[in-house]
């Protein structure tokens, strides 16, 4: 069985790796690319506190919920990619035994702590579960990190080997194929690089403390599905033939077989790895698994005092992300993915899973993760960068992909008729009207079909004392929609001439809000 579990992990390892390759321009949602991502058991647990109610979007995670009182926490041992992941590194690292990592047993009920904390947190709208939901975690690492990196890496190898004469062609063949196949956009550069990759290689470099080092202590997922295992029926069972040898305690992935009665398991922990049965001597075979419809059970490490303390620690934390002065100048550039919901329930909604920032990149490129601009809860939420990128006018990928419709699935129409925000000239910066130069780049590139972005051709007087025509743009505020490509377009090294704001942005709660004319009436400079 354990040789069965590491092939059903690679498996769902590759699944996910064939849906991510799937989130890129040009798109077909037959099979959405976003579906592996709602596998998160944290998913419905945090919906229905939100709305309560149970949305049948999230059903992969509904079932693998309703089977966990019955098989345990198999999507920890069997489906999680970052569980995978960590266990491919634990051999690279070599981690230690449990008799050599004893020390950190204590550390068990952090993972009920911080589930508990983001529960209460969530009854008074303050959702941080998605920094740390483990689906989440993965999706935002390989997005910013793995998947930049590998690509970089490999397409400098092909170009390298190209440069050499007669491996040209077959080296020129071979990167055809991978940018047709794995990388048909250009290179993505992101922010929030160094944090990302310090948070995920902390999660794996925790392996040289012990085995599954977060599973054990820090998952909350892992926490949740542990207090739904506490009755389990399919459980391991130690016939009497067991001679006590230790081996299966000391190779146990999650300590979950105590030390001083080899014949129990903690089902809280237990994630159905079979490697005690693996390592049960084969003459022996002292180990099963089987039903049992009178089952035993095992109580959640997190006591009456825990429970107080974390309360107590919540109501703080809640405190604390509500008194911080809020940055407006931050507020008014911060530039939501068109279709967001209202800044509330996006930032809800959001588990900074970086699905959008994905797909974004492969057309348009507009969409980063955010840092901290006022509190937590902007961090890694996908915000508009137009220096960086623009949105694409006939691209309305980003609500396609998003797991949790924070980001509503617009249709292309709808999409184009929802504003992100609004541009406005610095005149301070724009060339015509700092320096009396004509420069129309704006208005080129404006790709509304009126455009929002008119010339005034003015008689202006230059310092000198001489007079000059001079091409001075403008704003339609009625036709912008704030798909920023003026902004990324203009010529001006560092700060742009014109910026987008999140003024007039639309954030519409259903698809529905939006009502699209029958004829779009010209707006008049």
């Amino acid at each position: 069985m354990a040789g069965t579990r590491r092939w059903v992990q690679i498996g769902f390892l590759l699944f996910f790796g064939l849906l991510f390759l799937r989130a890129r321009y040009p798109y077909s949602g037959s099979l959405p690319s976003d579906l592996f991502l709602r596998f998160s058991p944290l998913i419905p647990l945090f919906d229905f506190i939100d709305n309560i109610r149970i949305s049948l979007l999230f059903w992969p995670a509904l079932i693998i919920i309703i089977l966990t009182p019955f098989l345990g926490r198999f999507f920890c041992g069997w489906i999680c990619p970052l569980g995978t992941t960590i266990d491919l590194t634990s051999r690279t690292l070599k981690s230690p035994n449990n008799k050599t990592s004893k020390r950190w047993q204590s550390w068990r009920p952090v993972k009920f702590v911080l589930l508990f904390t983001t529960v209460v947190l969530a009854f008074f709208s303050i959702h941080l579960w998605g920094l740390f939901d483990p689906l989440s975690i993965f999706n935002r690492a390989v997005t910013v990190v793995v998947y930049p990196l590998a690509t970089l890496m490999v397409e400098s190898v092909l170009v390298g080997i190209g440069l050499v004469p007669f491996l040209e062609t077959p080296a020129m063949a071979v990167y055809d194929g991978f940018k047709s196949l794995v990388m048909p956009e250009s290179q993505a550069y992101l922010p929030q690089v160094f944090w990302i990759a310090l948070f995920f290689g902390t999660i794996l470099g925790l392996e040289k403390l012990s085995r599954r080092f977060w599973c054990r202590n820090i998952c909350p997922a892992g926490a949740f599905l542990g207090f739904l295992s506490q009755f389990r029926f399919y459980e391991r069972l130690v016939n009497k033939s067991c001679p006590d040898c230790g081996k299966c305690n000391t190779e146990c992935k999650m300590n979950a077989i105590p030390e001083d009665n080899v014949r129990e398991t903690n089902k809280v922990e237990c994630i159905e790895c079979f490697s005690c049965s693996e390592k049960c001597p084969p003459k022996i075979k002292a180990i099963t698994y089987r039903w049992r419809w009178q089952p035993y059970h095992t109580p959640v490490d997190y006591s009456r005092r825990q429970f107080i303390q974390t309360s107590f620690s919540s109501i703080a934390a809640l405190g604390l992300l509500s008194i911080g002065i809020r940055n407006k100048n931050a507020r008014h550039r911060m530039v939501r993915p068109p279709g967001s919901i209202p800044e509330d329930d996006f930032l809800d909604k959001c588990i900074r899973c970086e699905e959008c920032v994905r797909i974004c990149q492969s057309n348009g490129a507009c969409l980063q993760p955010d840092g901290i601009r006022n509190s937590l809860l902007d961090l890694w939420a996908p915000v508009a960068d137009m220096r960086k990128g623009y949105c694409e006018y006939g691209c309305n990928l980003c609500g396609q992909v998003c797991p949790t419709e924070a980001i509503l699935p617009l249709t292309l129409e709808q999409k184009q008729k929802t504003s992100m925000g609004l541009a406005y000239f610095d005149k301070d910066l724009c060339i015509p009207y700092a320096k009396y130069e004509d420069c129309i780049v704006c208005e080129e590139h404006c790709p509304t079909p009126d455009k929002a972005i008119k010339i005034d051709e003015e008689e202006t007087t230059l310092p000198n004392g001489s007079v000059k025509v001079v091409k001075n743009p403008y704003v339609i505020k009625e036709l912008c929609i704030g798909c920023g490509i003026c902004e990324h377009k203009c010529p001006l090294p560092g700060e742009a001439g014109i910026i987008v704001t999140s003024e007039q942005a639309l954030r519409p709660a259903s698809p529905d809000e939006i009502v699209i004319p029958e004829e779009s009436a010209a707006v008049s400079g």
